[in-house]
């Protein structure tokens, strides 16, 4: 694999996000100010965390916040940031609260744009062909809008193309299949490890999978029906006995 220099779905993120910060009596355009940094700061922690439970390999964030077409009065008590909506890194909104005596409540938006570190093809690929590790490359994208990436390149070894891909597109979760590891009526090798005892015989499959996919096997020795566990090309481990 080839490593050049180096989403996005925006579910479930927290909503609620509380910033205390005390601010003196100063010109409101110093509070507006103070205060779309502090949602800059808000927002950007939320996309970082994102960012990092989906598995993006250095991740760089762009961030404007839009200012309130008003200046925002001064607020000499404590300040919450509420994330409203977080779908898309490209609309994001925020209610802002001064928890003051007379305190205000505004609405407040920021765009952001995310550049990380994704698989793409190295090379072309043709429509089922299993992708190797020569076949694939990590490139810095814009994920903004791309919720189907894969950022570790090792996901997506052995699976294979949709469609034909071209070198230097973006592997996407859509565009690529499972590999078909065993067929029906492929004989297959039925492995029971158990503490490091190892027991194999062979099978039948009468079904076809991929890597991790259940399938039902027919031991040939005993004519008994199992659901195998594809473990790789031609091989199956027992999960439990079917009725035949």
């Amino acid at each position: 694999m080839h490593r050049k220099s180096h989403s996005f779905s925006m579910n479930n993120v927290a909503g609620l996000l509380a910033v205390l910060l005390c601010l003196p009596a100063a010109a409101q355009a110093d509070t507006t100010a103070q205060i779309v940094r502090q949602v800059d700061a808000a927002a950007r922690q939320q996309l970082e965390q994102q960012a990092e439970r989906m598995g993006l390999v250095d991740p760089r964030i762009t961030l404007t916040v839009q200012p309130p077409s008003k200046p925002l009065p001064p607020c000499a008590g404590r300040i919450e940031i509420e994330a409203q909506e977080m779908k898309s890194p490209s609309h994001l909104r925020y209610t802002v609260r001064c928890a003051d005596d007379g305190g205000w409540t505004r609405k407040m938006q920021a765009r952001a744009r995310i550049v990380a570190d994704v698989v793409v093809a190295a090379t072309d690929i043709a429509a089922g062909h299993p992708i190797g590790d020569a076949d694939i490359e990590v490139d810095a994208r814009d994920v903004t809008a791309v919720a189907d990436f894969f950022a570790d390149p090792a996901d997506v070894i052995g699976m294979t193309g949709r469609r034909p891909l071209k070198a230097g597109d973006l592997l996407r979760k859509r565009l690529l299949a499972t590999a078909v590891l065993v067929k029906r009526g492929d004989e297959v090798h039925i492995v029971a490890r158990n503490q490091g005892i190892e027991v194999q015989v062979s099978g039948e499959t009468l079904d076809s999978g991929g890597m991790g996919d259940l399938v039902r096997v027919r031991n040939l020795s005993s004519g008994t029906v199992l659901r195998a566990r594809v473990t790789g090309a031609g091989e199956v481990e027992p999960v439990s006995r079917t009725a035949q």
